[in-house]
Parts: structure tokens; sequence; C-alpha cells
């Protein structure tokens, strides 16, 4: 690195036509000036500039190495400009991922309004129901929701929203079965769990007093998937716990209600993760801030406090 900036003050004597007048244009001392090329000339084993008294002249051999400074600087004045733009302006391949049900209603829609905004970015949305490694599946920002911790303390959590949930059944199915009036009444009913049939997560509701009841439930139909569930729900399979932004369109239409007023599923936090602090492209930034204003914007949201 040293031999490479003793080249590059090299082409600027050369191109000032002496040390004096390198000095003025560079701001550096005429003695350090000579010192490095001198320095320079020793490492290469042949001598760059003829020096006399009045003049200083560039020799066959320091003509020819000049050519190659003088691209090797103007490669690393575009190099610098390369990254000064990176550091600015989204651009490149931005790898996003996120579940289907948050890419369906809201996130792949929000990502081709992001894109069209930012000509320079390549945007690939991958979708997993799952958590994953960010950095083993080279992802960019995932979007996801959790109702406790993160399962990693590894990445960057961004706050986005506060997705609230419902309780929910068909109307067909509580016109034949009724409707449970306490959280303890629910273990008679036939209910959808999200996760598999044998891990299935409890049900955590609250009420308006602050009471909380966490209820085990035995599903008779379970996925990871949540449009798979609220489809079952639909159907009168049982009852389900369901993102608000999931289902108003089915609570609008009548084809979903909601049950055991008085008490709510406790709600889940949507954040932006990525893998670090140091060095976060502009396109994360920008997304992230994007989300942000969107998510705000959303009525099936609760604003962040």
């Amino acid at each position: 690195m040293k031999r490479f900036d003793d080249l590059y003050l090299f082409t600027r004597v050369v191109e000032a036509g002496g040390f004096s007048a390198a000095e003025r244009a560079t701001g550096i001392p005429k003695s350090r000036l000579s010192r490095r090329i001198a320095e320079l000339e020793v490492q290469l084993g042949t001598r760059l500039l003829q020096r006399s008294s009045h003049r200083v002249s560039v020799t066959p051999v320091g003509e020819a190495i000049y050519r190659h400074a003088r691209d090797m600087a103007d490669a690393s004045a575009a190099i610098e400009a390369l990254a000064g733009a990176a550091r600015s302006e989204p651009a490149g391949v931005l790898r996003v991922g996120t579940s289907t049900l948050l890419a369906e209603t809201l996130v792949a829609g929000w990502l081709a309004e992001f894109a069209d905004a930012h000509p320079k970015l390549r945007i690939e949305l991958d979708l997993s129901n799952t958590y994953v490694d960010l950095i083993e599946q080279r992802i960019d920002v995932a979007i996801r929701a959790a109702t406790g911790p993160l399962p990693s303390r590894d990445v960057v959590a961004r706050h986005l929203a506060v997705s609230p949930r419902v309780l929910v059944a068909s109307p067909a199915l509580l016109a034949r079965v009724g409707e449970p009036d306490t959280p303890a009444a629910l273990e008679d009913f036939s209910c959808l769990g999200q996760g598999s049939l044998t891990r299935s997560r409890d049900w955590v509701l609250h009420d308006a007093r602050g009471h909380r009841r966490s209820l085990p439930i035995r599903p008779r139909f379970a996925s990871d998937n949540i449009i798979a569930l609220r489809e079952a729900a639909i159907a009168g399979l049982g009852l389900a716990i369901l993102p608000q932004h999931c289902c108003h369109a089915a609570l609008g239409s009548g084809s979903l209600r909601t049950v055991l007023r008085g008490w709510t599923p406790e709600p889940a936090d949507l954040h932006a993760l990525y893998p670090s602090r140091a060095g976060v492209p502009p396109s994360v930034k920008a997304l992230v801030a994007f989300l942000r204003e969107r998510f705000a914007a959303e009525a099936t949201m609760q604003p962040l406090t």
C-alpha cells in the first residue's frame, strides 16, 4: 500500500513538473516528496527522475512507470467514486426474506413500489414460514412477526409495527356448536393450531383488566401457514387465532366472526432483521425506513409507542 501511495506522489511530481510545484499542488513539503520518491526508486531498483539544482526530468523508465501509475490512480479514483455512490444510493441486489402471509397481504406490493422508486436496485423475495439463518441464506433483510423473544440475538432488529390478532370462527360453526363464553370453555371447541399437531403454540389471551390466560390446545388441524389456517377457519373446521391483516376481509364479508368478546389474543411484533450494525448498505437502510412508514399507515396495524 505504501508503494502505491508513493507511485501516486510520483505522478503528482511528474504532472506538476517538479517538487516545488508539487508541494503547492498537494500541500506536502517538497522535502517529504523528494524522500518518498527516493525510497520508491530504491524499492524499484531504478531511477525515475533526473534531478538538478534547477529542474527535474523524467527518465525513460520513469516515463513508462508514470503511465502505469497514472492508470492505477485513475482506477483508484473510480473505485472511490463507486464506493461513495454505493454508500449513498440504493443499488445492486437486495435479498428480502419474509413469510408467505406477509408477502401476500402487504409486503410484495410494497416491495414493488420500493423497487419502482429505486431503479438501480434489483430485489429478490425469499418466502419461508420459519426463521432462517440470514447469513447462511444470504438474506439482506428479513421481515418477521414474533409474539415472544426473537429466535436469534445475532441480528439487528428494528421494530416495524404491532400486529393485532383476533380469535375467529365461521358463523356456520358457531351456529352448530355455540360460542365460548370464557377462555376455559375453549377446551370444548375444535381449535386450529399454528405449528404442528404435536408442537402447536399455546393460546395466550388478555382481558381489559390485564388478566392473562395461557391455554394449551390440542388442535384438530395445524399448519405453519397462516393462510391455510384462515381457510380452514372459514370452512368451519375450528376456531383460530389470526393476524387482523390476514382476516379483515373475511371479517368484513361475514365469512368469519370474532368470538369471546372481552378477551384478545396477544399481538405480534413485526421486525426488520439484518445481520450487522456495521456497514449497513443504503438499500437496507432505505427499505427499513420505507417499511416503517408503510406499516404506520396500515389500518390493520397498531402504531408504535
